[in-house]
């Protein structure tokens, strides 16, 4: 666009054309300042455009670092669960086997456990002790006569 379209062709008075040459240059001055004006809005655009996507950027490394740190975690976490499960299905087998073994064996052990308590409960008949009829030579305890008799002299003058 052009002044000449804006104010129109330039009069021939004097100080008509004065004044539209006064009025041409103050809108000169203006266009200048328009177009310095848009300049400086379409770099403030650009650098708007700009800023949130290197602020997304940083927002993103930050979640990255920290969803690494959460995977670290969550594998440790993954890996004791996995000890956890193992040792239980350990202790399931060998619960399983000790209760095969229990039925395996229980008519016995309910025999056994019934016959000592029925023992335990019945009380002991009482026999008479049973003496050998033969004589032991001598009794581990008993001094023999002869030295019975040596030891009485010897005391007894």
């Amino acid at each position: 666009m052009s002044v000449e379209h804006i104010v129109g062709p330039p009069d021939r008075k004097g100080q008509a054309g004065s004044e539209k040459e006064a009025l041409r240059e103050t809108v000169e001055e203006l266009i200048i300042a328009v177009r310095t004006l848009i300049s400086v809005f379409e770099k403030a655009k650009a650098e708007i455009k700009a800023e949130p996507t290197q602020q997304v950027l940083m927002k993103l490394d930050e979640m990255t670092i920290y969803s690494k740190q959460l995977i670290e975690q969550n594998r440790e976490v993954l890996q004791q669960s996995a000890k956890v499960l193992q040792q239980n299905k350990d202790i399931a087998h060998s619960l399983l086997m000790l209760l095969d073994l229990h039925r395996e064996h229980l008519p016995e052990i309910a025999k056994h456990t019934r016959m000592t308590s029925e023992v335990r409960r019945a009380p002991a008949p009482f026999s008479p002790p049973q003496f050998s009829r033969a004589r032991p030579s001598r009794m581990p305890y008993m001094p023999r006569r002869d030295e019975d008799e040596q030891h009485t002299d010897m005391t007894h003058p």
